[in-house]
């Protein structure tokens, strides 16, 4: 029987497919989900707009891809990623106030 992953080692592999399918992601970071049931990234791309918004893309859980907890992405814009260091755009509330974001990938 296959060990089980972890959301860190499952959030590593989804980074690293990300950066393959999109040469312009220049930052992934992970934020820890308190309760470890979802994978939490977000991605810096020059390959997005610029909408001023963050805007969550939820996922199912993927076992039969080896994928087993759900993940939700952010994608930002250069633009954005300064914007939400600035605080003037958020994360999720139901994130905390002010949760982590760790570099992977």
């Amino acid at each position: 029987m296959k060990p089980a992953r972890t959301v860190e080692e499952v959030a590593r592999d989804l980074a690293a497919a990300h950066r393959r399918a999109d040469p312009d992601i220049q930052q992934i970071f992970m934020i820890a989900d308190p309760a470890g049931a979802e994978v939490r990234l977000l991605e810096v791309s020059s390959s997005v707009g610029n909408t001023g918004s963050v805007m969550p893309f939820r996922f199912s859980a993927r076992p039969d891809l080896d994928v087993p907890f759900p993940s939700v992405v952010i994608l930002l814009s250069p633009e954005e990623k300064e914007q939400l260091d600035r605080q003037e755009l958020h994360l999720p509330a139901t994130w905390g106030s002010s949760p982590r974001l760790v570099p992977i990938g």
